[in-house]
């Protein structure tokens, strides 16, 4: 019986044999294709290294160019020197170079503040507070800001990339970060455009979780209560007591506020006001050496904690602290008015006013 072999077919003609031509081994026949295909398969690999390599080099851009931009994040901001001069209402104004700012913050986090490659979504600032601390006046100013302000906050998109300013609420500005530097640094923005552009040179945020550690650094902190928001929950938290303030009741007391209550973050604001007014004049009443101690135990809340103050300027505040003047006029407010919004309470504040305010806190008349 005759069979054709395939490999001996060309151009249609068949060719027929008696005899079966025997296979060459694998090996071999893998072998011979290579060399007959050598150039291709040289070329295919040349194509393949080139492409990979593009490929490599453009994720590796990419990589950088995010990383640029999540190193930066918080500074996209550039102030410049625009805000050292300004002229109001027919005066010449310049900036006070002996005026140092610390930005507090605290977040509505319950345990470790941590930062995530992903960006949004993060702990909001509940409470806002920039320390103003001038040494040409010789006295401590605290400019408490209400969360709830509407101004300009920049937004990012999941994996980072700076999607411009909105005007919503300030709170929202540490939100919209990495939950980390950019977070801290996306709020000092915030604040730095809502006051005009005047730089801030340090912040420190801190979770719920820290109210405690803050309040066993002076010690515990003994307040005069100036609502009743608390009085049902402790029955210690009526207007008008004096209370020192415990594990048990701080966070309570410088956190809570009554959700369904419209602008409730006005009486929460009173509580913190009493509780940083207190806590900064017990610690100015402490020795400078047990000042400087204090600096081991923030050691102790360093999962709570997010701070650029190093121990050098710790330990530079604690004398500026100590020599400047603190009373409770000297905690100070944005002028403005509240105002239901779509989904939440609004502070508008009062251009005229805070126009007024920036020029008292940070400027000379020329």
């Amino acid at each position: 019986m005759e069979r054709r072999n395939a490999s001996e077919s060309t151009g249609g003609r068949q060719s027929h044999s008696h005899h079966r031509r025997r296979k060459k081994p694998l090996y071999r026949r893998i072998r011979h294709w290579i060399l007959k295909h050598k150039r291709q398969i040289a070329a295919t690999v040349a194509v393949c290294v080139v492409a990979a390599g593009g490929v490599g080099l453009l994720i590796r851009h990419q990589l950088q160019k995010q990383e640029s931009m999540q190193i930066t994040a918080g500074n996209s901001h550039d102030v410049g020197n625009s805000y050292r001069e300004l002229t109001y209402k027919g005066k010449k104004y310049c900036y006070n170079s002996l005026v140092r700012t610390i930005l507090y913050a605290g977040i509505d986090e319950e345990d470790v503040l941590s930062e995530s490659k992903q960006y949004g979504n993060k702990g909001r600032a509940d409470s806002i507070a920039l320390v103003v601390m001038d040494k040409q006046k010789q006295k401590i100013t605290i400019l408490p800001i209400n969360r709830d302000t509407m101004t300009q906050v920049r937004r990012y998109s999941l994996n980072g990339n700076d999607n411009g300013l909105y005007t919503t609420h300030i709170g929202y500005a540490y939100a919209y970060g990495n939950g980390g530097k950019v977070s801290c640094e996306n709020l000092m923005e915030a604040v730095s455009l809502l006051l005009g552009g005047i730089t801030i040179g340090d912040y420190v945020v801190t979770s719920q979780a820290s109210m405690p550690y803050i309040n066993d650094l002076a010690d515990g902190v003994t307040v005069t209560v100036p609502n009743n928001d608390l009085a049902e929950q402790y029955s210690e938290l009526y207007q008008g007591n004096k209370v020192t303030l415990t594990d048990n009741n701080v966070t309570s007391y410088l956190q809570y506020r009554d959700t369904e209550e419209t602008f409730s973050n006005e009486g929460r604001m009173e509580r913190q006001k009493s509780f940083v007014t207190a806590f900064i004049n017990q610690l100015k009443q402490m020795s400078t050496g047990t000042l400087d101690d204090k600096w081991d135990e923030l050691g102790d809340m360093e999962d709570y904690l997010q701070t650029s103050i190093t121990r050098n300027k710790y330990l530079d505040l604690v004398t500026l602290i100590k020599n400047l003047d603190f009373s409770e006029e000297n905690y100070d407010s944005i002028p403005g008015k509240d105002q239901e919004g779509e989904l939440h309470d609004e502070f508008i504040p009062d251009e005229e006013g805070l126009q007024e305010k920036i020029i008292e806190l940070f400027y000379e008349e020329v």
